[in-house]
């Protein structure tokens, strides 16, 4: 699975998933095609994963775990600048994500 953790500045942080490199690139073409399609030509990237990603990365700030372990290590990496403050926020996110796909124990 590959979690994404989106972090737009006027809105609360959003988490979700996608079960694999083609699902991927499904979600995030239903939520700015466009967007994918000028990401594809002006990189020329034909990697499913990393074309998607960087189109992500094109509307904002956002982070991308292509694994259920490296999702599990972001949100167990307390000290992550990205979780101080506000922040905390979308490491909430992304433990409900995580829950509910049952990677993450509920209790933790």
């Amino acid at each position: 699975m590959i979690f994404v953790v989106e972090l737009p500045a006027d809105a609360p942080p959003r988490a979700w998933f996608a079960y694999d490199d083609a699902d991927l690139l499904r979600k995030v073409a239903a939520i700015d095609l466009p967007l994918l399609r000028a990401t594809h030509e002006r990189l020329g990237e034909s990697e499913p994963a990393a074309l998607a990603a960087a189109a992500l990365l094109a509307r904002g700030d956002c982070r991308v775990y292509v694994s259920e372990a490296e999702a599990m290590g972001a949100f167990e990496r307390v000290e992550d600048l990205a979780w101080r403050g506000p922040g905390w926020r979308a490491r909430w996110a992304l433990r409900e994500q995580l829950v509910a796909t049952e990677v993450l124990a509920e209790d933790l």
